[in-house]
């Protein structure tokens, strides 16, 4: 991520198919497996290494797949158990001891504001308690009409400027740039605002978004 003047910030992603021509294939005396290395590099390494590493590799995404799995398994249940929690006003979990756990079920509350309402709620006011962030999302590894390559350094240095003087036309602009507005609120300052009958709120400028949250740790370690 670069970091521009206040306010502005910088996101260079890869996509899916860019990421994947990140490494070149290099092959093994083991079969069916293949090394990834950054291109260019020639890799040194002895076959004892290349097979601790395939044992721990193998090891490792064994263990990712079966908690995937689990994952998968817990979905119903943690349903069920927000469902119950939602039911019983007040419930928030239970603990085991002779089981060795503790579950926690608990809500949560998110505020989402939607700015063009909350602009003309506001007016004037609405300056003093709100600061806004451009945050611009690049797909990096693009090569403009110019030859420039564009990354993170790059888009710091020019972000200041139209990217058409890079070379990219505006039709090919739509494809590696998304921006986007993000609102940081002074909620206590709007709230005071609306105590004091200062302010009142257009419908659907604030709304309240809950989501439940399913933990369960060990009592004893």
């Amino acid at each position: 991520m670069a970091v521009l003047p206040r306010g502005i910030v910088v996101n260079c992603t890869l996509k899916k198919e860019e990421k994947m021509k990140r490494f070149e294939i290099f092959p093994t005396e083991l079969r069916g497996v293949q090394l990834r290395i950054e291109p260019g590099i020639k890799l040194d390494i002895l076959r004892k290494k290349t097979e601790s590493f395939y044992q721990l590799a193998r090891q490792f995404a064994e263990g990712k797949f079966q908690i995937d799995d689990l994952t998968d398994q817990q979905a119903p249940w943690r349903e069920e158990i927000i469902g119950a929690a939602k039911e019983h006003e007040g419930l928030r979990g239970l603990t085991s001891e002779e089981d060795n756990f503790v579950l926690t079920v608990a809500p949560r509350e998110k505020i989402i504001w939607n700015k063009d309402l909350l602009k003309k709620s506001m007016g004037i006011a609405y300056s003093a308690a709100t600061r806004e962030d451009l945050a611009v999302n690049v797909s990096v590894g693009f090569v403009t009409e110019k030859g420039v390559t564009i990354s993170a350094g790059v888009m710091a240095k020019a972000i200041s400027e139209a990217l058409v003087n890079l070379g990219i036309s505006q039709k090919d602009l739509a494809k590696v740039m998304r921006q986007e507005v993000n609102i940081s609120l002074d909620e206590k300052k709007v709230t005071e605002m609306i105590n004091q009958g200062q302010l009142k709120l257009l419908k659907g400028a604030k709304t309240l978004e809950i989501t439940w949250t399913v933990r369960v740790d060990r009592l004893k370690k």
